[in-house]
């Protein structure tokens, strides 16, 4: 997929992991998603699998894309239409990229 931003520029969404690429939760869909995990664990009969296959199918979130020269943000809307949004600094500023925690286990 690609987006024209209105700078100009071009959003390639073509691989995973990508740095201007984001999966965006609403409140309220982040708190129901983490009370059908809570329901998941404490569901000792459950069949882990399906269960696991349920909340991956949920479809909580929404995507979003941050232009690399603006920082437009483009944001899928709920009837799947994209939505931009101009940061005052009209810069990027990598708002998706942020570092992970280095972790010693």
């Amino acid at each position: 997929m690609k987006i024209n931003c209105a700078c100009g520029a071009i959003i390639v969404d073509q691989s995973d992991k990508l740095p201007h690429k984001a999966h965006i939760i609403g409140d309220k869909d982040y708190l129901d998603f983490l009370d059908s995990i809570d329901a998941a664990i404490e569901d000792t009969s459950a069949d882990k699998a399906r269960v696991a296959m349920q909340i991956r199918r949920a479809e909580t979130s929404r995507l979003a894309w941050e232009c690399s020269t603006c920082g437009r943000l483009y944001l899928n809307d709920a009837n799947n239409k994209l939505v931009a949004y101009l940061p005052e600094n009209r810069q990027a500023n990598r708002i998706f990229d942020r570092p992970r925690n280095s972790r010693k286990d």
